[in-house]
């Protein structure tokens, strides 16, 4: 048998010249190699770390990679539940009624990859997803590093990312600006105070903003761009919302914004008590500017989207069906989503996607509410057909400062995927989104997806 270098230099190069599929690394290297299960996991990886070093040019530093890379199947004497145990645990214990586990089944089949494609990490378990070729607002290709949720298989990006590439690559259109917001909220007992107040409020504005900006905005070159003023009644009482919007290139920028709104109640405050409009009560009012919940306009994150245009003909010898199918199975899932969650805001793919991508970066620490909407589309322009996905709220800050650390692993994988900026950011996940929905589409109307066997 060759030594473990001259295997890994073999596979890379099978890889690199499209001769090896990633994911078929360990079952390569135990066919072709004779290298025993569990150690082809750990040499699998191995090769997968060696591809993204020459890919990208960068060396692997802080996402470390254990000596026994893969879990162990125990089951449960007294239930018979199977459980999978990453083999560094040594907590063999059944958490439904304390028991202690047995060994469940016998080598080779008793060990399984952690995650599909691993190549590291010791609690975010990071995969290779691939490469995606963008154009449009950001022009490059991202090599994606994945962390997804539990479970060893895989989402099928480096699939999607394969037949996406073969057509030209995803066109990405990505703001430059991303949004935060955050506003007051007033209570009078008469709409003539109210009005009173909104003059006085717009009166102080240029120079409030400018103060705003200067002392709480300027560390990010974040700037107010928009101040709405909502008016709502309920009975007796006359409710006035006082709303800043703000916008940052690299940062996401509001907890600036928060203190900065913060610092213009305490000057709107002792204004409207001067001038003869006296309110019930002020406060900062959270429920109206989308915090960590989709709003109707898009008041906290950066736009982002990415299409592939298909010829028809080409699109229904993929999916071995007809256009007619393909929208079919859109309106399924529409009417579905329109079902269960009363609005047209497709969730799709993206639920899943970009949370593994924020995992492995950690560039926002709440992605899961705030970044995971999505709207999936397909049209048929001309003799094309069209796949799309929006992004309305990518919300990310790059700055690894007083905005959120960014630990060193995280940071690293930022370095091998690409990503400089957070625009750059927001392209990636529209892009990788795309691929899974695209790959997932053509699975789904195949037949093949969850197929039995």
């Amino acid at each position: 048998m060759k030594d473990k270098e001259e295997i890994i230099d073999a596979v890379v190069q099978g890889v690199t010249d499209g001769k090896i599929q990633p994911w078929k690394i360990e079952a390569l290297l135990s066919e072709e190699y004779s290298v025993n299960i569990p150690a082809n996991y750990q040499l699998a990886a191995l090769c997968r770390r060696r591809l993204i070093e020459n890919l990208t040019g960068h060396k692997f530093n802080h996402i470390d990679l254990p000596d026994k890379p893969y879990l162990m199947q125990w089951q449960c004497p007294k239930d018979k539940s199977i459980w999978h145990i990453e083999a560094r645990d040594t907590y063999t214990t059944c958490s439904y009624c304390g028991s202690s586990l047995a060994p469940f089944g016998t080598e080779p089949g008793r060990s399984l990859p952690l995650v599909a494609n691993y190549i590291g990490g010791l609690e975010d378990y990071y995969s290779y997803a691939g490469q995606i070729k963008v154009s449009g607002d950001v022009n490059k290709t991202f090599t994606n590093l994945l962390a997804y949720g539990t479970g060893h298989g895989a989402l099928g990006i480096s699939v999607g990312c394969f037949r996406i590439n073969k057509l030209g690559g995803a066109d990405v259109r990505v703001n430059d600006w991303a949004g935060a917001a955050r506003n007051l909220g007033y209570v009078f007992d008469s709409d003539g105070k109210r009005e009173k107040a909104i003059a006085e409020a717009k009166e102080m504005l240029p120079a409030l903003r400018k103060e705003m900006e200067e002392k709480y905005l300027a560390e990010f070159k974040g700037e107010i761009y928009e101040v709405d003023f909502v008016r709502r009644q309920h009975h007796g009482l006359f409710y006035l919302y006082i709303c800043f919007h703000t916008r940052f290139k690299q940062a996401r920028g509001h907890s600036d914004t928060s203190y900065a709104v913060g610092f213009a109640r305490a000057r709107l405050d002792s204004r409207f008590n001067e001038k003869g409009a006296g309110f019930v009560q002020s406060l900062v009012a959270m429920g109206f500017d989308g915090d960590l919940k989709p709003a109707p306009r898009n008041r906290r994150g950066r736009y982002a989207s990415a299409q592939v245009r298909v010829p028809i003909p080409e699109y229904e010898k993929m999916s071995k069906t007809s256009i007619d199918s393909l929208f079919s199975y859109m309106d399924i899932d529409r009417h579905g989503v329109l079902d269960e969650q009363g609005s047209g805001l497709y969730s799709g793919m993206g639920g899943e996607i970009i949370p593994a991508l924020y995992r492995a970066t950690k560039v926002n620490p709440r992605p899961y509410n705030v970044s995971c909407t999505e709207n999936f589309y397909v049209e048929v322009k001309g003799n094309d057909v069209i796949f799309g996905v929006e992004l309305p709220n990518v919300e990310v800050g790059i700055a690894s400062s007083r905005e959120g650390l960014i630990c060193p692993t995280a940071r690293e994988a930022l370095k091998f995927i690409g990503i400089d900026t957070a625009k750059e950011f927001a392209a990636a996940a529209a892009a990788l989104t795309l691929t899974g929905e695209f790959n997932f589409t053509l699975l789904h109307i195949r037949g093949e997806m969850y197929a039995s066997k």
